[in-house]
């Protein structure tokens, strides 16, 4: 292959993989496994240090065999960039290329080294104190969600890019549930860059592709894995992330429908949500839950929702809690809607006791959503042991009442027309 061959990163790189124009010093890509962050940091990197401008370069892996393997020796690394394929193929055929710094990987030092003097260290996260000392004007942190000590990590990074008139930073992960990624995320000034696995489809095995979305499409592991979303999720919660899974049915495999109600006792701006969950029994006995159509709303406005989703959806019952309304809760609806098929609920267990027995259904694979509901499904993954006296949520309560209703629901089995 001769060096005319070798195209540039800018002729074969998406969009979303080249440098940003308002790029201030964070970029943060944040995409599943395969979307090419690795590639993207290494071209990157690789061509900021050949501008000139950038001569003291930080390139962090989780250890350093990782920073060796994958972010520079691997097939997406800095060595496999198409910088160095020029570079390597000016060598081989004794052509001199202007444009192209050339440099040396010395292995053993763990260091690599341009002819304009630039230096990229090849540095651990996992031994965040050995970045003392060190300062730099470019620093790449490669799946930085895998990292021991990611904040403390983090803070010895800000420490030491300190240098030059316009020092970068870039970090290529697949996220994790960490506190740290969510604060980057809330910075003014971030750009944060969001892909999925099937972004890079073209580059990647249609038989890896095809295993990805038997296994895990609309689960909790194919949202941050190959989704690249950022999932956050306490320890010690009611509910775990992984066991919301996503499934859809149509309404003539459900033999009953359910609509739970958590009424907010006011309607001024202070006042809590009104938790609305229609949720279904399907013949294969597994719960789906339909819609979160929950609010703030005033009595006459949450009952009106609640009587028309009751028709929507062929509902057989409507329940709510009563405790704080009474009657009233019960009147507001009628007054909407004379026959509407009211049922109401008592809290007699607080509500972690509550909503257990309906986790474990989620753990059991009884429970299914059919599309994402991320208020409620934040409400849900926030519910922690740690603190059982905290405010009680109207989305989960809701939830909670009505697949306690379904679970006891005796499931007929399906008539055929062809039984006729």
């Amino acid at each position: 292959m001769n060096n005319d061959e070798i195209k540039n990163w800018h002729e074969i790189a998406r969009k979303e993989q080249l440098i940003p124009k308002d790029w201030r010093w964070l970029w943060l890509i944040l995409a599943g496994r395969g979307f090419g962050k690795t590639r993207t940091g290494a071209e990157t990197v690789m061509e900021m240090i050949n501008s000139g401008k950038y001569k003291h370069i930080a390139i962090i892996g989780r250890t350093i065999e990782e920073a060796r393997d994958v972010m520079v020796e691997g097939m997406s690394g800095m060595l496999s960039t198409t910088i160095a394929q020029k570079m390597y193929n000016n060598e081989e055929n004794k052509i001199e290329d202007p444009d192209i710094l050339k440099f040396k990987f010395y292995r053993s030092r763990n260091v690599i080294v341009w002819e304009n003097g630039a230096r990229a260290y090849l540095l651990s996260g996992n031994n965040y104190q050995k970045l003392r000392g060190y300062q730099f004007d470019l620093v790449w942190l490669d799946e930085f969600a895998k990292y021991k000590f990611p904040e403390k990590l983090w803070e010895q990074v800000l420490f030491t890019l300190r240098i030059g008139d316009d020092p970068k930073c870039i970090i290529t992960t697949t996220p994790k549930p960490l506190r740290i990624l969510k604060r980057l995320t809330e910075l003014d000034d971030v750009h944060i860059t969001q892909g999925s696995t099937f972004d890079n489809k073209e580059n990647l095995s249609e038989r890896f592709l095809q295993i990805m979305q038997d296994y895990y499409k609309n689960t909790w592991i194919g949202k941050q894995e190959l989704e690249g979303k950022l999932l956050l999720e306490k320890q010690n919660t009611v509910w775990k992330r992984e066991n919301i899974v996503y499934k859809n049915i149509e309404r003539e495999s459900l033999s009953s429908v359910v609509i739970g109600v958590d009424p907010a006792v006011s309607s001024n701006e202070g006042s809590d949500e009104t938790g609305i969950i229609v949720a279904g029994l399907g013949y294969d006995n597994k719960i789906y839950v339909l819609d979160d159509l929950s609010g703030k709303y005033s009595p006459t406005q949450w009952a009106k929702i609640v009587c028309r989703a009751s028709h929507d959806y062929q509902a057989g019952k409507i329940i709510a809690e009563t405790n704080n309304g009474g009657d009233f809760v019960e009147e507001v609806l009628r007054s909407v809607e004379e026959n509407v098929p009211f049922k109401q609920t008592k809290a007699l267990k607080g509500k972690i006791s509550r909503a257990e027995p309906v986790s474990m259904l989620y753990e059991a694979n009884r429970v299914y959503h059919t599309k994402e509901f991320s208020e409620l499904e934040e409400q849900m993954c926030d519910m922690s042991y740690d603190e059982p006296n905290s405010k009680s949520p109207d989305r989960v309560d809701a939830l909670v009442w009505a697949v306690n209703e379904l679970k006891h629901i005796p499931n007929e089995p399906r008539i055929s027309t062809l039984d006729f």
